[in-house]
């Protein structure tokens, strides 16, 4: 079986109630993916649109506000109870790179550049 591996985000880093009432560290990985551009549909043949298309989508892309440009996929929650947080050495930050890996038995998580 060959491996799975993807690089995401943390998005979130949270304290949750367990049911049983024990506080847990919540740890969320989110992916940020490209929206797709703007789809033009035109008639025929017209050599000025062709020209014309990647402009205008290019100038919509580049506008705050109107296309978002991305949008943020979960990919991965980690729940951690405080012990185990307190145990950590070298604490995860919001924003930090990650790269998960699965191998068909184990799944790795790891610090990556980024």
């Amino acid at each position: 079986m060959s491996k799975v591996s993807f690089k995401a985000r943390i998005s979130n880093i949270s304290l949750v109630d367990s049911p049983t009432g024990e506080k847990l560290v919540k740890i969320e990985l989110s992916e940020d993916r490209e929206l797709p551009g703007p789809v033009v549909m035109q008639k025929g043949e017209n050599e000025l649109a062709r020209e014309v298309v990647p402009i205008v989508s290019q100038i919509l892309r580049s506008m705050p506000g109107i296309s978002g440009g991305k949008v943020r996929i979960p990919r991965l929650t980690v729940f951690f109870t405080e012990d185990e947080w307190e145990r950590i050495l070298d604490k995860p930050n919001i924003g930090e790179y990650l790269e998960v890996v699965f191998d068909g038995k184990n799944l790795f998580i790891k610090k990556t550049e980024d």
